[in-house]
């Protein structure tokens, strides 16, 4: 999937170094589900063979690479697609961009691309986003694409570290 600002494909073992800015980074890190918890590089590497590879291939959990159109051999976030239920069409979706990157529009974009795809061209009719409450402003980029806060927030586990973590949750339904 790509735009005129960013390209979403799997990732490389050459993109080890720049996910490990990601997760080493605690501003990023505060916000990061259990996936990417493992520090080390080795841990990484292997993190980049499954996500590529064994769950990409069962799309039972798609975590892609997210680069600029200008670099694009340099990760600078992942999009996260998981959670897929058939019976109700839902799947969730999520989003991670490297500190160095942040407000230059790379969520909005890639997010703008997710629903596009997920909508538009696999025919799912909800997306669902969790957003700690802290994160203010991924919540206002769900916010400015169509995403609606739902007034229940859910219980998540290992989020940024932490044992137990209320989520808000957010919607996009296909009118």
């Amino acid at each position: 999937m790509e735009n005129d600002k960013v390209i979403i494909r799997k990732m490389e073992l050459n993109d080890v170094e720049a996910l490990s800015e990601m997760s080493n980074n605690d501003n990023i890190y505060r916000f990061i589900p259990p996936f990417l918890y493992k520090k080390s590089n080795k841990a990484l590497e292997t993190a980049i063979k499954n996500l590529g590879k064994r769950d990409f291939e069962k799309k039972k959990l798609i975590i892609a690479g997210i680069y600029l159109k200008d670099n694009p051999n340099r990760l600078v976030g992942l999009a996260e697609m998981f959670d897929y239920k058939k019976r109700e069409n839902k799947i969730t979706v999520g989003y991670k961009v490297n500190e160095s990157y942040w407000n230059k529009k790379i969520a909005t974009n890639t997010l703008k691309l997710m629903v596009d795809y997920l909508v538009n061209e696999i025919g799912i009719t909800t997306l669902n986003a969790f957003v700690m409450p802290k994160n203010i402003y991924s919540a206002k980029i769900l916010l400015n694409n169509g995403f609606i806060k739902e007034n229940y927030t859910i219980q998540e586990k290992n989020w940024g570290g932490q044992e137990i973590v209320s989520v808000d949750v957010y919607t996009y339904t296909k009118i």
